[in-house]
Order: structure tokens, then sequence, then C-alpha cells
């Protein structure tokens, strides 16, 4: 009976401290969010007006529209490091088809070639089987340099006002890029968390041989996350460059590695088969108003860029100690 007790207690505690772990894993980013704001309203009383709130929001829409297709590849076990030369690509795409055409079709432009690019990518990953961090890093060379030939190395300018709504316009004071980031998070975390295609994702990132023996198209359902991720990038280039009527051959530069980090800082796993599109969210606005915060308070680059990688540093020790266990 006393054994028994003892035994009953132990797996009680052990129940307790799973769940603690997996609480603290779950929702420690959420936390760290709410405490940040806290903080830096009671430090700064101009950060929760309703004009910076609106900044932030706009500046980092495209950012985050990138951190969610990330969310899409990282979940399914890969990388892609080719999203800031498809978000320079597009826009300079964009800008060139809007002067020979109208500002639409130049748009549309814009999309359908960060959609090839990320298809390109995912058909040379999932059926050639190659590694997703190696391929992408050399095709963002390929893409960078695509960019700078057909626009000679120079910015791009559209004339026509209209190519220029997108990113300036708005409704009710709500800018069109806040709308767009706000659509594109409600419409990914739909698809990866309420569709077959979805819970495919899920499957193949976490054990892709046992997806493959359950009947799942793991080539196709793998390389479409990387298609997800080039339509992502298009979509935020073409709104850099409607913002500013240009096109610009070096812009984009390091999103990748933004996007890749609010990824992992908002909890989900870069060894595949868990996330979610509310923790990538979390992590964006956690970075951004990190960096809105220095700006404020005019502190030096140098010291946010040190706080935002131990911020990182602690995120992804944090996941993979509580993923052990």
């Amino acid at each position: 009976m006393c054994a028994t007790t003892v035994s009953e207690k132990m797996a009680r505690r052990a129940s307790i401290k799973t769940y603690g772990l997996r609480l603290l894993k779950d929702y420690a980013i959420l936390t760290a969010l709410i405490l940040a704001i806290f903080v830096l309203a009671i430090v700064e009383p101009a950060f929760l007006t309703p004009r910076n709130m609106r900044n932030l929001l706009d500046q980092n829409a495209g950012v985050g529209i990138i951190a969610c297709g990330m969310t899409f590849v990282i979940i399914a076990r890969g990388f892609d490091l080719s999203v800031s030369a498809t978000f320079a690509l597009a826009g300079i795409a964009s800008a060139l088809v809007a002067n020979a055409t109208t500002p639409a079709l130049g748009l549309l432009a814009g999309l359908m070639f960060g959609t090839v690019i990320g298809l390109a990518n995912g058909v040379l990953i999932a059926r050639l089987q190659l590694n997703s961090f190696l391929i992408t890093l050399a095709s963002s060379i390929v893409i960078r340099g695509l960019g700078i030939a057909i626009s000679g190395g120079y910015l791009i300018s559209v004339t026509e006002q209209s190519y220029s709504g997108l990113g300036l316009g708005g409704i009710y004071g709500i800018t069109y890029p806040i709308i767009i980031f706000i659509a594109f998070v409600i419409v990914s975390l739909l698809a990866l968390h309420c569709t077959q295609y979805g819970r495919y994702i899920f499957a193949v990132g976490g054990n892709e041989e046992a997806a493959l023996l359950s009947g799942v198209r793991t080539k196709v359902i793998k390389g479409s996350t990387f298609a997800v991720a080039g339509f992502a990038a298009a979509l935020a280039g073409i709104l850099l460059s409607s913002k500013v009527s240009t096109g610009i051959p070096n812009s984009g530069a390091g999103l990748e590695l933004q996007a890749i980090a609010a990824v992992v800082l908002g909890g989900t796993s870069i060894a595949g088969g868990a996330g979610a599109i509310w923790r990538t969210v979390v992590g964006v606005f956690l970075l951004a108003i990190i960096n809105n915060a220095f700006n404020i308070m005019n502190l030096e680059a140098y010291l946010r860029d040190m706080m935002t990688g131990t911020i990182i540093i602690l995120a992804v020790a944090t996941n993979t100690l509580t993923g052990r266990k």
C-alpha cells in the first residue's frame, strides 16, 4: 500500500512537472511579449499610442508575411534562404511590368515570379532530395543576380500614381499592408491548423518516412511549402515596391534571417513537425517591439542586436530543453 502511494505521488509529481514544462514551452513567448509591452508602456508613454502601434504594424507587415510562409517550410523540416532575393526580384518584376502595361498586371506579375521561384526550389529539394539549406542559399545568389541583370543595377521607378495605392492606401486609417498581413495570417492559420493539407505538413515534418507509408505524397507536400514561402516573399516584395513606387535591386537583405528568427523565437521546432502560426506572429511582434523600443529611446543599434540575439538563444535553448523533457 505504501509502495503504491509513493509511486502514485511520484507519478503525480512527474505529471505536474511535465505539465509545467509544456506550459513554459507553449506560452513563454506570449508571456515575454506581454511583459515587454507592459514594461515599455511604463518606461516610454509614447510606445502605446495608436500612431506608434499603426506604424509598428505597417513597418513589420512584410517580414510578418514572410515569416508566416517560412513557418510552413520549417514545420516540414526545411529552410528557405532565398526569400530575401525573391522579395527583391518580385518588386523589380512588378515595377518593370507595371511600366510596360498596367499597375495591376505588374503586381500580379510580381506574385507570379515569386510563386514560380518557390515552386522551382520545392521541385529541386523535394523531388531530387537535395539539402534545402544549400539549394536555397545557392538559388538566392542566382535570383539576386537575375534581379540586378534585368534592372541593370538601377532603381526601377513607376510613374503611374495608382501603383502606390496598394502600399500607401488604406481604410479608416488602417493601411492595406496591415490588412493584407492580417488576412495572410488568418488564411495561413486556417490552412495549417484546420485542413488536411496542414496535417500532412506536420506529418511530413514529424516523420517523413512514416507519412509516406501512410499514403501521404510527401514530395508534393514538402515542395508546396516552398511555393507558399515564395508567394509570401513576393507579396511582401510588391507591397514595398508599391509603397515607394520603385523596384529596388538590393532590397530585402537579411529578411530571411529576420523571418527565421521570428519563427524560431515563436517556438516552432527547427527539427520539424511542430509549430503554429500564432507563435510566429508573436515572435514577429516581439522582435518588432524590441527594435521599436530601441528607436524610441535612441539607444545604439548594436545594443538592440545584442538583445535580440540573446533572446533568440534563450528561445532556442528553452525549445530544445523542453523538447528533450
